[in-house]
């Protein structure tokens, strides 16, 4: 396996564990009492020997079949009845997989340790990029392009012929080259820009197809030490001043550390933060989402919005959230979700949303109750 060696040690830490509050305020809180499922269904086996591992919901496909990830075990396809486990063994580049996406012509397309393998649902072959690129995530965007962050190079977009790399000659407002190089998720939007979010300090960004916009946090919140780099190590950019209370401003984004995005019916950017929770963002100004709409969220992972213009968040270690734009209601392990510490999620064709969780757990709620995959 592929090791990285990051300069900050808080950053390292922070991306070791990430592949690792009540609901109050004005608003009504629920909490759903679901009961486990227990019938036989088939799950998720580990064939390589990992431990402990976060489970990774990647992608639905045109068929309906759900894939997921496991660090160090390959890809896995459910088709309903069964899953199917792919490792080198069958032809993948490499069992670290990192991001999963179909493209228009329907081809798998799986981002590994060593570069990206094509899945035309018999063999593999290899994607024309260089194996040396550690892939974190994917995106095809509405001209056929494929966008994807490598982990410390940035961002690199192929266009069938031409390798175009961006951020590798990033440089942080306030902190210069710190390698705020891990993109940890690649978005596009309703009019066409393409965002890049960073879980090592990068905060975000927008691109035009020509000029790329950053967005950090204020100047309080490096003051404040919201980001954490003054805990031991010193930087000649800010005089540490933890008499500083941050308060979010609507001119910044919350955070600088983004574990993933996704765009509302309403064109509204959402980011999933690190320590201020979600944040959105309409094109001009920032908002929190929290304890004013009844959410007391900390660190979240991921946000997915269904058809009735909810949201499900998921979170580092609190389980999962519902926020229906009045009342929300809060899953924990006490539902019978198999672990709080929840990861991913995706929604299947039938309506069901999957939660991956750290610690290898896999489960899936139908409305009413919670079923788990995993071991």
């Amino acid at each position: 396996m592929a090791r990285y060696k990051f300069k900050n040690p808080i950053i390292s830490l922070l991306l070791m564990s990430l592949l690792f509050t009540s609901c109050n305020g004005q608003n009504s809180t629920n909490t759903t009492n679901s009961i486990p499922k227990t019938e036989q269904h088939p799950t998720l086996v580990r064939t390589q020997g990992t431990k402990c591992e976060n489970v990774t919901c990647q992608l639905v496909d045109k068929d309906g079949s759900l894939w997921f990830s496991i660090r160090g075990e390959g890809a896995y396809r459910y088709d309903g009845k069964s899953f199917t486990n792919f490792t080198t063994k069958d032809g993948l580049c490499s069992n670290e997989v990192g991001a999963i996406i179909q493209n228009r012509a329907g081809t798998i397309l799986i981002g590994t340790d060593n570069g990206i393998c094509l899945y035309d649902g018999t063999e593999f072959t290899n994607y024309p990029v260089p194996d040396t690129l550690s892939i974190t995530c994917m995106l095809e965007d509405n001209d056929g392009n494929l966008w994807f962050g490598a982990m410390n190079n940035g961002v690199y977009k192929f266009d069938g012929t031409n390798l175009t790399h961006f951020l590798y000659k990033y440089k942080h407002p306030y902190f210069g080259d710190k390698y705020e190089k891990y993109i940890s998720d690649i978005l596009q939007d309703q009019q066409g820009n393409i965002w890049f979010s960073s879980w090592n300090g990068g905060g975000a960004w927008r691109y035009d197809g020509k000029n790329l916009k950053n967005f950090v946090p204020s100047s309080d919140y490096y003051k404040a030490n919201q980001d954490k780099r003054n805990l031991d190590t010193p930087q000649s950019a800010f005089e540490l001043n933890l008499s500083i209370r941050y308060s979010p401003s609507q001119e910044y984004i919350t955070d600088d550390m983004i574990f993933s995005m996704t765009e509302d019916h309403k064109g509204n950017i959402w980011f999933a933060t690190r320590d201020h929770g979600i944040c959105t963002y309409d094109g001009i100004s920032f908002t929190t989402i929290g304890r004013n709409e009844g959410l007391d969220i900390r660190g979240a992972t991921a946000i997915l919005q269904d058809e009735t213009n909810g949201f499900w968040i998921t979170t580092f270690d609190n389980g999962i959230w519902y926020y229906d734009g009045a009342t929300c209601t809060h899953f924990t392990e006490s539902n019978g979700l198999v672990n709080n510490a929840v990861m991913s999620l995706l929604k299947d064709k039938d309506g069901n949303v999957w939660f991956g969780t750290k610690w290898f757990g896999l489960s899936r709620y139908d409305g009413k109750t919670f079923t788990t995959f995993s071991q």
